[in-house]
């Protein structure tokens, strides 16, 4: 499964992520939580209290690594969107693999990985979402089983449309308050959701009783899961790392439910890969040229290599 976690700033979509990611570490399957926020809050949000390896300085060398022996184009015409052909370098969980080798750090069983903060040469000239290119073309050429568990954390409210990250992913986790401008962001996800047909699971977040959850559904319909006031929760987001196994139960049960959900949508690699191709001939139009449309491979199959390396 590739998720990725999305909602209004503040509304618990790190944290939501963070306990998703542990909880599904503790099902044995291979988990790796990607930082693609501009508050690089996930890995602490996880226990780990280091320095991560930065994708998005690292760009050029990701790029290099990835275009492999590709002819469509050289490293300096890759752009983050450009999508995997014949010859290209692919990415998977394995522990040798030369990206996990190269940026995931550990907590616990989770591996982590990150974009990296704004370097001080770029605050006020560049704007975040050349940092985040390293994870869109990084996510773009992975290579990952039904068992693993790939988990986004996206910038907040509907900047996370502003890369072609949300079109990588299986489906997109929002998570929401029981509030109106928490409601404003389902309402504005909508258009894209349905243009790109990803699927949308709306999970309910700082739920006190039945009028903040029927709040939600009057507009969202039922809810995938839903969580209330938690001490475990209230205590990790001060720093306070518990065993996991001490989560309360209702909170366990519902991360369950949202396991449960997401396993039953279908990876189709040919839908990853038309989505993949449909943004990079927008980006072509829109600022990159359309020379860059040469960079899409029509002897390529993302489903059949993706068959090949996983079988």
């Amino acid at each position: 499964m590739r998720i990725a976690f999305v909602g209004k700033g503040g509304s618990g979509k790190t944290t939501t992520a963070s306990l998703f990611a542990r909880h599904m570490a503790g099902t044995s399957a291979r988990v790796l939580a990607m930082d693609a926020d501009i508050n690089q809050h996930l890995a602490g949000s996880l226990g780990f209290d280091g320095e991560l390896h930065s994708m998005g300085t690292d760009i050029d060398g990701i790029k290099r690594h990835l275009r492999g022996t590709n002819q469509l184009f050289d490293v300096s015409m890759m752009h983050k969107t450009t999508p995997p052909g014949r010859g290209s370098m692919f990415v998977t969980l394995d522990d040798d693999d030369w990206f996990m080798q190269t940026y995931a750090a550990t907590a616990g069983d989770v591996h982590i990985v990150g974009a990296g903060d704004i370097p001080a040469g770029n605050v006020g000239v560049r704007c975040y979402h050349g940092l985040n290119g390293a994870i869109e073309l990084v996510v773009g050429h992975l290579l990952d089983h039904n068992d693993d568990c790939v988990i986004i954390d996206m910038t907040a409210g509907a900047d996370a449309f502003s890369s072609s990250l949300f079109a990588k992913v299986d489906a997109l986790v929002l998570v929401v308050e029981p509030t109106t401008k928490s409601l404003s962001v389902y309402q504005q996800f909508l258009p894209h959701v349905h243009q790109y047909d990803i699927p949308l699971l709306v999970v309910g977040n700082k739920i006190q009783d039945s009028d903040d959850k029927a709040f939600i559904e009057q507009t969202v319909g039922p809810l995938t899961a839903w969580f209330g006031s938690s001490l475990f929760v209230r205590q990790y987001e001060r720093g306070v790392y518990r065993p996991f196994d001490e989560l309360e139960d209702d909170f366990k049960t519902q991360l369950a439910v949202l396991e449960k959900t997401i396993r039953a949508i279908p990876r189709d690699w040919d839908v990853l890969e038309s989505r993949s191709h449909q943004l990079h001939r927008k980006n072509a139009d829109d600022w990159m040229g359309k020379s860059a449309y040469s960079h899409i491979d029509p002897y390529f199959s993302l489903k059949k290599h993706a068959e090949m390396y996983l079988n």
